[in-house]
């Protein structure tokens, strides 16, 4: 069986988590991972995540605090290690009702067969008003 290229491995990411099969989705990722998402401090959905438990922590505190309304990809860039994905996504905050309407991008890299970053991009002042009582 051929290692998967960078392209299919973050196919497969999303694949997994738009079936919410979470421990899979965690298990593509390397024992060690880059993980970054700047904004405001504080956020409850964004843990401090290093490892593939860290990332299913990640994946699962999302469906707690937030309802999916759009996730929509317009573009995917890749080469042998890196994938930038760009795209648009409107998350609902559930304490507050309140929208969170962002564009994105998402730069995965991938090492060895496995996801060994994972930062992403995102308006992080929509983030912030959403979550303001």
């Amino acid at each position: 069986m051929s290692t998967p290229t960078a392209r299919e491995l973050a196919e497969q990411l999303f694949q997994y988590l738009a079936a919410d099969d979470l421990q899979t989705a965690a298990a593509l990722f390397a024992p060690s991972v880059d993980f970054s998402i700047p904004g405001a401090p504080g956020i409850p959905w964004i843990p401090q995540a290093d490892s593939p438990a860290g990332m299913l922590e990640f994946f699962s505190r999302l469906p707690t605090h937030l309802d999916r309304k759009k996730f929509e990809i317009s573009k995917v860039l890749a080469d042998t290690e890196d994938v930038v994905v760009v795209g648009h996504l409107i998350s609902m905050v559930r304490t507050t009702g309140r929208d969170i309407d962002s564009r994105f991008v998402l730069h995965l890299s991938v090492r060895d067969g496995q996801i060994s970053r994972y930062h992403l991009y995102e308006d992080s002042w929509a983030v912030a008003q959403a979550l303001a009582v």
